[in-house]
């Protein structure tokens, strides 16, 4: 059981130290970020995986106890057990109290921009909530009801075809999990912020789930829609991050016009 436990520990220390180089290195990210992300998340489960093994182990050895075991095992077994039940318990109440300052703190942002909301239009997957603001923004929220916000100065900004652009973007968040993946990589960097997997999977999610959107909502609205919508964005919002993805996006190589599939649900009337 020892070796056991040496075993795993040692093999989680490998995984949360050795991920995050071998993920961070190179470009390769950035020309496939569904890819490394699926590979990020896959290191992290991993590494819990191997992290639970032991107890699992332990547990199952507790409650299949053979007649020839000893009372003193079955006793350290029974505690071994219960001790990492008890473990168990407070690393989830952990992550729970870990989660609610980041679910009040979205909440509490999309409750004010819902406030202004001056139409909320109810489309396939999700509904689009028109607010006024003088600052152009564009926002997934996911949930039972997944919304799309699009403030007034967005749509000023932008033409119809760059809009329907922006839109297929946030469908992206909303059709691929994105949500999700962030709020693990914020609760995992909570958990582990000390080591440097937790902060680079945090890091890496906020920029990879952004370039995993763009990609896809290049591929159904056409690259140059997005790239110039990103473009006109920057200049507006003063974030030199959506001038870099808008520069990305010419970078690659694109299906032609004749294969994009824009969702019906991100058409604009024209």
């Amino acid at each position: 059981m020892i070796v056991l436990l040496v075993t795993c520990l040692t093999g989680v220390l490998v995984v949360m130290a050795g991920a995050p180089a071998i993920l961070s290195s190179g470009t390769w990210q950035l020309r496939s970020p569904r890819v490394a992300l699926t590979i990020w998340f896959f290191a992290l489960f991993l590494g819990l995986s191997v992290l639970v093994a032991p107890l699992i182990v332990t547990l199952a050895t507790a409650v299949t106890t053979s007649p020839a075991t000893s009372p003193q095992e079955t006793l350290t077994l029974t505690i071994a057990a219960w001790l990492g039940l008890g473990g168990v318990g407070a690393a989830l109440a952990f992550i729970g109290m870990a989660a609610e300052p980041l679910v009040f703190s979205q909440r509490d942002q999309v409750s004010s921009i819902a406030f202004v909301a001056r139409e909320r239009e109810k489309r396939e997957g999700f509904t689009l909530v028109r607010f006024e603001s003088d600052e152009a923004i564009a926002m997934a929220v996911p949930g039972r009801q997944p919304e799309i916000f699009l403030s007034s100065a967005c749509e000023e900004l932008l033409s119809a075809p760059q809009l329907q652009a922006v839109l297929a973007h946030e469908l992206a968040h909303l059709r691929q999990l994105h949500g999700w993946a962030v709020r693990i990589a914020e609760i995992n960097a909570t958990l582990v912020g000390w080591l440097p997997a937790g902060r680079r999977l945090q890091q890496a999610t906020l920029l990879l789930v952004e370039l995993a959107a763009d990609d896809t909502a290049a591929r159904q609205a056409g690259p140059a829609h997005l790239a110039n919508a990103l473009a006109i964005l920057s200049d507006a919002t003063g974030d030199p991050s959506l001038e870099l993805r808008a520069l990305r996006l010419t970078t690659k190589r694109w299906p032609g016009k004749a294969r994009r599939r824009l969702p019906p649900s991100v058409r604009l009337a024209a």
